[in-house]
């Protein structure tokens, strides 16, 4: 791992308290659907985002589009971290950057412009400064492949407008 990666990762982990997630409603407002909800729930149950089994949650990075905002946003840095210390060899940069990816104005894909904007809400500055950081490093490292690409593009359509400063 390169030093810039472990700047990112302690932005990450300064960024983002360490609590116990509340899993009961963690599909309440988006996800009804979503098939794997009672295992995913169960993963989630009393543990904190850095006691979350890596692996499972990268198995599961379908879940991300799927979570309330409140539960996406306690296990994003979950994700983040597994997107530096992974990179390309999991499936979670390509589930991670289609939701980090600001919604287009004409097909509204991703979250939505309505979900996209609670989720930056839900966040305070440092942490949405951590993700910035994430997509930039993430898209330096993977640059010309799909998911390298997509991470810059979320960087620059949304995220780096966070990059100059960290405020609340």
């Amino acid at each position: 791992m390169q030093p810039e990666d472990e700047t990112v990762l302690e932005q990450i982990r300064a960024a983002f308290p360490s609590f116990e997630i509340s899993s009961d409603d963690a599909f309440t407002s988006w996800g009804r659907t979503y098939l794997d909800g009672d295992e995913y729930r169960a993963a989630l149950k009393g543990k904190h985002w850095d006691q979350l089994d890596t692996t499972y949650i990268a198995l599961r990075s379908d879940a991300l589009g799927f979570l309330s905002t409140r539960t996406l946003v306690a296990v994003l840095p979950a994700y983040l971290i597994a997107l530096i210390e992974h990179g390309t060899a999991s499936q979670v940069p390509g589930m991670l950057t289609l939701v980090l990816a600001p919604p287009n104005r004409e097909t509204d894909d991703g979250l939505g412009k309505k979900r996209f904007g609670e989720f930056i809400e839900a966040m305070t500055g440092p942490q949405r400064a951590a993700v910035a950081a994430a997509l930039l490093r993430f898209g330096e490292r993977y640059p010309g492949t799909l998911v390298g690409d997509a991470a810059r593009a979320a960087f620059d359509g949304h995220w780096k407008a966070y990059m100059s400063g960290a405020d609340a």
